[in-house]
Parts: C-alpha cells; structure tokens; sequence
C-alpha cells in the first residue's frame, strides 16, 4: 500500500492491492515510535478507481505525461486508488493515553508531519478494524448544538449545528415537499431543548427564533406532532414557553387547541421606518426620496400622509412620484396587522426574542408584502436595539441612543424594558454576545431578498453581513438559489441542501455551495427526500445528512426529554403557570 498526498486537491490518495467496500469513511493509522506516538487519520472518500482509470483521468485533465514512475506503479500489484479528504487528525500520546484530536486545517496538519518524516506513506495503514470510526467523527459534532439529524453513512453519529455558527446564517434549499417544513421541526425542537438545558442550570446563552409558518404547520404539526405538543410535555412551563408562542394575524382566529398560546400580531404605521418599506416593493430613487421627505417632515404621521391624495412633502417632488408611492402604499390601508395608532404588540413581541423565546407566526393568511414589511420591522428594531446596545457602556448612554434612533411611539412602549433585559451590573449594559441568539427565518426568500430589493437600505443585507456581532442570525428557506441577491448569498455559511428539481438550480447550487461538493453529489439526492448535504464553515467537507420524520423523533425522543424537563422543575417547587392569558 501507499499513501500520497495530493496537494492539488487537498486529498489523501491510497494505493491498494484489493477493493474494498466502502461506507464513506475511512479510517488510517500511524506509528510514531520515536516520539511515543499514535497517529488516527478518518478520511472521507470522495472516489474509488482502478489505478489505470486513475492515470486516465489524470492525463486527460492535467496533460499528464507517463512517466516511469507511473508506470512502475501501473507493473505493481497495486490495482486500486481511493481518493479521500482527511477530515480528522488524532494525535495520541501512548503513555498518558491522551488524545488531541484536530477538526480544522486537517490535511496542512498531515502535510506538516509527511513533510518532516513524522508520516511517511510506508508507516501508514488501514486496520481491519475500522467499527470505532463513528466515535472519532462524533469529534465534528459534539452535542453543544442544536440537533438537526445523523450522518447518513454513519447512522450512530449525530449531527448538531454549533451554537457558535448560528449567527453567521444558513441556508436551507430544497424542491417543494422534500423536507424543509420537517427540518425546521427538528431545528426548533432541538433549540428548545438547548433552552430547557440552559433553564435547569446549563451553560451558555439563550436561542431565540422568530419562525415564519407559511402552511400554519409548526404549531400542531405537520402531520402529528408540533410545538403545541411540547407545550404539553413541559406542561406549558412559563420559563420555556411564554405566556404565549403562537402568533396570528390581527382579527384572525387561531386553532381552538391553541388559543391559551396565542396573541394577535398587528403593528402601527407610527413603527414603520422607510427603510422597512424598502423591503414591499421596487422604488425608485425619486420615490425613495419623497418618502425620506415625508418622514424628516413629519415622522409621526408620515405613512398616512403618503397614502393621501394630494400629498407633496418639502422638497418639490412631482405629482407622479406622489402617485406612483401610494399605488405602491395602497395595501397597507386595507391590512388589518398595520393600523394607526394602534395597541401595538411590537414591544411585546421584541421583549419575547430578547429573553429567549420561540415565536411562531402563522403567516398563512396574510399577503406577501404584510409578511415582508413585518419581518422588516422587527428585524430593523432588533438591529437597532442591539447595534445602541453595543456602542454603549451604561444604560444613559443606551436609553440617549435609543431615543434618536427608534420610532418615537415604540420607544416610549418599549423603554421600561430597558433595565430588565440590558442592564448587566448597576449602570453597566450588557455586550450583544450575553444577549440570546435570535433567528430570523425568511420563507419564500426569492421574493424578498432579490437583487432589486437589495439597492437601499436593508435590514437583512445588513444582518447578513454584520449580524454575528450583535448575536442575530438569519435563516433563509428557499426552492431556489439564483433569484436570490449574491449578497446574501456570499454571507450564508452554512448551507443544507436537500433535493432540487431543477437542472438550472442544481448547477448554481453546486456553485454556490462550496465544501467540496459537485453537480453530481447533488444529482445523488434526487427523489431522496430528507436527506441532505451539509457544507459550513465550521466542517472541512460537506457531509450528507439524514434529516428524522420529526413525528417519530418526538415520540421516540423529544416527548420524554419535555416530560423529565418538566419533573425536574416541579421537584425545584416551581409550579406551572396558568395556561390561560392575562
């Protein structure tokens, strides 16, 4: 046998004399009897080949020539090569029995040591044994994260996303009915769980979610099971839960089932910066203008002026662009969730996401642009929040900044939440980073995030870029890739694409995706619904991941987990709140 390194490609190449069949890892070993040393390299096979294949294939892409050396090997007994992808490095010390096991720059840790002789190709072999190399990938996933599922090759292996990654936002791509709905599931069962540790004495902060549910899914269940169900289990624990979680629509009526849980969503026009309204529609620079007219002149009753006939603001702006803004505007006067000088549950809703809470908001029966200028809102206050937050040192500072940078009418609803939820010590505020993690989902991304509604200012372009520094993060669900602005794109570090229909899609996907995936990993995934590839930064190549049916992965799992929650906070003589509102 014999092993190379193939700087090229960041692979490790393994010359054998037999096949082997192959489950996707592989793990090699290494002796280094000077230094008292073992060496664990787990590979991720990328390929197999005959060695003649090999050389074909490399003549044709790199011109090769054949050399003497080539065909040396070509003689040899040696009939197979794989291709893999060091994803692992374990350094054991044999005396003291410990390890140290490296998940990061992999493959320059092994060309260091071949290089300085540590490793050589000769020392290096395949044990027989290879029914421990779920133990050295769990290195990739330690469980402080959020469980989305297990490898699909190694079905004992786990996968959770870091807490660390979640606010440098994901990318959630997938055909309709392949899955999506069902991982989100899976994704805010696993962050409330994280929520109940962090209740019971855990380490760490908070994870709060705004999940928009398009199809109304997530609270009873897609099928079966849904967060109305852990609800029950935690026997609506007001730590966990909230007096409510379920979010509707103003004049709407919520399920029977959930009515203890629910509240209204509406918000008033007085709330609503122009930036937001950026987020509705495709203004031009002469509208964008008049409508930050009309806000410097008039901050209180902008909206309403705008939605006037007649209206000019200072300035000399045409009649047509006044014309043009309301045919744009006239929605909003017929939306029961934006109204005037309403009872806004704005403030309340920002209270929930900055104490930990998970929000679903049933966005079934609202339209496109009412769902657009909501996320934009909250997202543009929250910002705003935490950005005063960060540049402040004490909470005069913070309640100065506030005032000159919020809507006037939620900063005074908002304010005497400010020394509750920011204040660290005395007069000291916190950092964003001892804030909760919150996550922005935005359903049906191509028609918010396109290129066209990118030109102004955008909140979500913002958090895409700087969001990790305040502790937001956004997750972005999608049937396609290329509608959506590059932007944003570029800022999605983690991706999980499940199946795509689409031949276009799957050819921007597998270049946008990185992580070592390609066109035909993608195709592997076609008519496999819940099982997915997986690429982040914090993995050294993607890796494919099968997502569980959330209905059996409740009843098997999450059910108990809620229900001992639950015993543990009774046996601390906290009793359950009751499950009606105030």
């Amino acid at each position: 046998m014999i092993i190379k390194i193939n700087s090229l490609e960041s692979t490790i190449e393994i010359f054998y004399e037999n096949y082997i069949h192959l489950h996707g890892f592989l793990k090699l070993k290494a002796k280094d009897e000077k230094n008292n040393k073992e060496y664990i390299i787990i590979v991720q096979i990328l390929n197999e080949q005959t060695i003649l294949d090999y050389v074909l294939t490399r003549q044709k892409l790199r011109n090769v020539k054949m050399t003497e050396y080539i065909k040396s090997e070509l003689e040899m007994e040696l009939q197979y090569v794989i291709q893999g992808r060091p994803i692992i490095f374990v350094e054991k010390d044999k005396k003291s029995k410990k390890e140290i096991p490296h998940v990061i720059n992999v493959f320059f840790e092994i060309e260091d040591l071949m290089e300085s002789k540590v490793l050589t190709p000769h020392s290096m072999e395949i044990p027989e044994d290879q029914s421990d190399v779920h133990e050295y990938l769990k290195h990739i996933f330690p469980p402080d994260g959020i469980f989305m599922g297990y490898l699909a090759s190694e079905k004992k292996v786990e996968v959770y996303f870091p807490f660390k990654y979640l606010m440098y936002h994901f990318f959630i791509a997938g055909a309709t009915g392949m899955g999506k709905s069902n991982l989100n599931q899976v994704f805010i069962d696993g962050l409330l769980q994280h929520n109940a540790q962090i209740i019971l004495g855990g380490k760490g902060n908070r994870i709060s979610m705004l999940a928009i549910d398009m199809h109304d899914e997530y609270a009873l269940g897609c099928i079966k099971y849904g967060v109305n169900d852990i609800c029950k289990a935690v026997n609506y624990n007001k730590e966990l839960i909230g007096s409510w979680f379920y979010l509707y629509p103003n004049k709407g009526i919520p399920p029977t089932e959930l009515r203890s849980v629910a509240e209204p969503c509406l918000i008033n026009y007085q709330e609503i910066k122009p930036e937001d309204l950026f987020a509705t529609g495709s203004f031009n620079d002469l509208q964008v203008g008049a409508i930050f007219s009309a806000y410097r002149s008039d901050q209180e009753d902008y909206i309403e002026n705008l939605l006037t006939d007649g209206y000019r603001p200072p300035g000399g702006h045409d009649e047509k662009t006044m014309a043009a803004i309301r045919r744009r505007m006239h929605w909003l006067e017929y939306s029961e969730m934006f109204q005037s000088n309403a009872a806004s549950k704005l403030p309340e809703i920002v209270k929930k996401l900055e104490t930990g809470g998970v929000i679903v908001f049933n966005a079934s029966m609202i339209s496109d642009l009412e769902q657009f200028l909501f996320n934009s809102v909250l997202a543009r206050t929250l910002f705003d929040l935490r950005k005063s937050l960060k540049s402040s040192s004490d909470i005069a500072t913070l309640e100065k900044k506030l005032d000159q940078t919020l809507p006037k009418n939620f900063y005074q609803n908002y304010k005497n939440n400010l020394k509750d939820l920011y204040v660290k010590t005395g007069t000291i505020v916190k950092d964003p980073s001892e804030m909760p993690i919150i996550i922005f989902t935005i359903e049906e991304a191509p028609s918010i995030l396109r290129p066209e509604m990118m030109r102004y200012n955008n909140v979500f372009k913002d958090i895409s870029r700087q969001g990790r520094k305040f502790n937001l993060g956004l997750e972005v669900i999608s049937q396609q890739y290329s509608p959506i602005d590059d932007t944003i794109l570029s800022n999605m570090n983690t991706v999980i694409n499940l199946p795509l229909r689409s031949e276009k899609e799957k050819a921007v996907a597998a270049k946008t995706l990185g992580g070592g995936i390609q066109h035909s990993d993608l195709e592997s995934l076609t008519g496999t619904r819940g099982i997915a590839l997986i690429s982040g930064i914090w993995l050294t190549n993607f890796q494919k991941l099968k997502i569980p049916l959330y209905d059996e992965y409740f009843e098997r799992h999450s059910k108990k987990f809620y229900e001992d929650f639950s015993k543990k906070i009774a046996s601390l003589g906290i009793s359950p709140p009751p499950t009606s509102l105030s």
